[in-house]
């Protein structure tokens, strides 16, 4: 397969991943600046954040950024952390419910284009705007293209486009939070790292390279 069609399905996920729902992944990976990020500011400070697309609940967000914080507190060997800045819905922890798995063409309307042919001819159109004027007492009159020509076994065609209006509004949690090397005196701030990851680890679903393309990209670099 070419590089330019390899391009090419880059350029579709890329578009998918503008309109569906973020799933855990990294920010900045796959081109666009939708995922998880975290800085460190001390051995025990760190900076955690996750944005979303627009269509990305924001339940996810909350689950993402304390799977997210965990993993960063096991990295480091600290048993625990605390939210010392910054608020999560940590109902997450005790929910049922699976971050992630959603169709990624769940918010893409499909509209079908008109197969009938057009009218030929000249039509009247916009007489009484102000704006068009009458030229030696001619109507103006706009020639429409000639209808294309249909092959009765032509498959339907669809054009997929973003759905309408505003939507949700960005879901983004940012949380201060610090490593605890003793996981006594727990508070309703304080987490286990091996809990939160047990907990949500089997819930969260990684974003992934879809097959097709994964083995189109394998194709290009072999060739």
């Amino acid at each position: 397969m070419s590089t330019k069609m390899v391009a090419t399905l880059v350029a579709a996920v890329a578009l998918t991943a503008c309109v569906a729902p973020t799933q855990y992944r990294e920010a900045g990976a796959g081109g666009n600046n939708f995922g998880y990020a975290s800085s460190k500011l001390s051995d025990q400070l760190y900076r955690v954040r996750f944005t979303g697309s627009s269509r990305t609940p924001l339940r996810w967000a909350d689950a993402f950024v304390l799977y997210r914080t965990a993993q960063i507190a096991k990295e480091a060997g600290a048993p625990a952390f605390k939210i010392v800045e910054g608020s999560v819905d940590t109902t997450v922890l005790a929910g049922d419910d699976v971050f992630g798995q959603m169709s990624p063409l769940a918010d893409v309307e499909v509209s079908r284009v008109a197969l009938h042919p057009q009218r030929e001819g000249d039509q009247i159109v916009a007489a009484h705007d102000p704006h068009t004027q009458r030229t030696a007492g001619a109507v103006p009159v706009f020639r429409a293209p000639p209808a294309p020509t249909m092959v009765k076994s032509q498959a339907p065609l669809f054009i997929y486009i973003p759905s309408s209006g505003p939507g949700p509004a960005q879901p983004v949690r940012s949380i201060l939070v610090e490593l605890r090397s003793d996981p006594k005196n727990m508070d309703a701030q304080t987490f286990v790292a091996e809990e939160v990851l047990s907990r949500l680890g089997p819930r969260i679903k990684h974003a992934e390279m879809p097959v097709k393309m994964t083995r189109a990209w394998q194709s290009s670099s072999a060739s």
